[in-house]
């Protein structure tokens, strides 16, 4: 049982890193939220076929100025596995969309995930990330690019050549509902530096690296 809770908290923390939609795409405004509920999740092969698998999470963005945002998140689905999850984070915006310039997101995240079980030897895993965007209006909203690095603080025991960093690429498209509402629908490639062989999980991946992601999210603004 030891073995497998940090196994799982490596998994959760590597693999699923940013396992949602990316809601910071754009300034929130100074004062204002903007709440959102994303699911979706790599695509393992199973069953004899490719299914996603259904992480939850839910979170908000607060608007520190017109040009930071602030924002956390639950991660949901490892609740059902004994695992407690959580990410916060800014997002800094040095330019706005005008013509072909893109609205820029730069910004830390640190993610944390603890074990609740009995009897583990790691009970906690945090590490930082970094993400950027690129974002520009098209249509009724915004086509959007970037990556996430993830730099894990340790290691786990039972794998001495595990990756220092982890990479993970995204592109997708926020459908703006009005004004006040937005559907994200984003393809996010995790880890496409991880060799697939160096975890258990069977994952549909790209070139054998990585984890290829499908994800969705609801977002409101106020």
């Amino acid at each position: 049982m030891k073995t497998l809770s940090v196994v799982a908290l490596v998994s959760l923390s590597i693999l699923m890193t940013g396992c949602g939609a990316h809601t910071s795409l754009t300034p929130v405004g100074k004062g204002q939220l903007a709440p959102s509920v994303s699911i979706g999740g790599p695509i393992v092969e199973a069953f004899g076929t490719h299914i996603p698998i259904p992480y939850l999470m839910a979170g908000t963005e607060y608007g520190l100025s017109d040009a930071v945002n602030l924002g956390g998140q639950a991660h949901l689905l490892p609740l059902a596995y004994g695992i407690a999850g959580v990410d916060v984070g800014a997002t800094w915006y040095p330019l706005l969309n005008r013509g072909w310039q893109p609205t820029l997101g730069l910004g830390p995240r640190l993610f944390a995930f603890a074990s609740l079980k009995e009897d583990v030897e790691e009970r906690f895993f945090v590490f930082p990330t970094i993400s950027g965007s690129a974002a520009w209006a098209a249509g009724r909203g915004l086509f959007y690019t970037g990556a996430d690095l993830a730099l894990p603080v340790s290691q786990p025991d039972y794998d001495a050549e595990a990756a220092s960093v982890v990479f993970s690429p995204f592109a997708g498209y926020r459908w703006d509902i009005g004004r006040r509402h937005a559907l994200l629908t984003e393809v996010k490639w995790h880890g496409a530096n991880v060799g697939t062989n160096d975890v258990a999980t069977n994952y549909t991946a790209i070139g054998g690296r990585g984890a290829i992601t499908p994800l969705f999210a609801l977002q409101r603004r106020f």
